[in-house]
């Protein structure tokens, strides 16, 4: 159930994507009543975006967020008010919590301040993470204008996947999950060079990770762990997700597994967790 009575966003919600669906998400897991603020044409004039010729009119972007709402939540209470300022209604009597992205948690705390300066008390500020594309960089509507990935976060160049293990019988698992849950992808097995690393498990893991990636687009490292299963670490050249642990099992549970890491909106695309303060 909702925590708080009425939670407040606001955004510009350009070509609706997976990123802002998990902030919307969020924002009604937050508040019995939602109010989104949308920024105005004007607003958006005099605050320019990258590629801002092509960012959608104001009232194509409203209809698209209210069909989404109205099929998503077809029960819940919800407004969408023009944002035509820094502050918008968030700084208003009657809000109960803000919901800010991890890009704009800066913003929530700018909120809180102008409240307090206004006579208003402070309220939770609840910071989304991120959802991350298949190249481990944040699904934005910047990459979507830039032709860079699609709004399923799904990159529009193929992948080039390095693969590195100390677990050979794992490969024919991986490479069928890998080819399978990014099918345009170029897929390279790294071997392991120099002396054997003397760490073992994660730590290991991450080594192979780090290895896989140079010159490619991701590295995926997979290290044997004790008393058996395996560590699995993926990164980009700039993003290291922490590592998960995979059970032994058959070799049919391993793939399954395999594929529940990798699928699409899978919780290897987003960072931890939902947190909540007042700042």
């Amino acid at each position: 159930m909702p925590r708080y009575g009425h939670a407040v966003l606001g955004g510009t919600f350009d070509r609706l994507h997976v990123g802002h669906a998990a902030l919307l998400a969020a924002a009604f897991r937050t508040g019995r009543t939602v109010s989104i603020g949308l920024t105005t044409d004007a607003y958006l004039a005099a605050h320019p975006k990258p590629a801002g010729d092509r960012v959608q009119s104001f009232a194509a972007r409203r209809r698209s967020l209210a069909r989404f709402l109205a099929q998503r939540f077809p029960r819940r209470r919800w407004r969408i008010v023009p944002l035509a300022d820094r502050f918008g209604r968030s700084v208003e009597p009657g809000v109960d919590a803000l919901v800010v992205s991890a890009e704009t948690a800066a913003g929530g705390v700018a909120v809180n301040a102008e409240r307090r300066r206004r006579g208003h008390p402070a309220v939770p500020i609840v910071v989304v993470p991120l959802v991350l594309a298949d190249d481990l960089g944040p699904v934005s509507s910047r990459r979507i204008r830039a032709g860079e990935i699609d709004r399923e976060g799904r990159r529009r160049a193929p992948l080039r996947i390095g693969l590195s293990t100390d677990a050979p019988v794992l490969l024919p698992e991986l490479a069928v999950v890998l080819r399978a849950a990014f099918p345009r992808s170029r897929l390279i097995l790294v071997p392991r060079t120099g002396p054997r690393a003397k760490s073992a498990g994660a730590p290991r893991a991450r080594v192979l990770a780090a290895r896989a990636v140079e010159g490619y687009d991701l590295g995926v490292g997979v290290s044997a762990r004790r008393p058996g299963g395996y560590w699995l670490a993926e990164r980009s050249p700039t993003i290291a997700l922490p590592p998960v642990p995979l059970a032994a099992g058959s070799s049919r549970q391993r793939r399954s597994a395999l594929a529940r890491i990798f699928r699409p909106g899978a919780e290897r695309n987003a960072f931890p967790s939902v947190r909540s303060s007042v700042r």
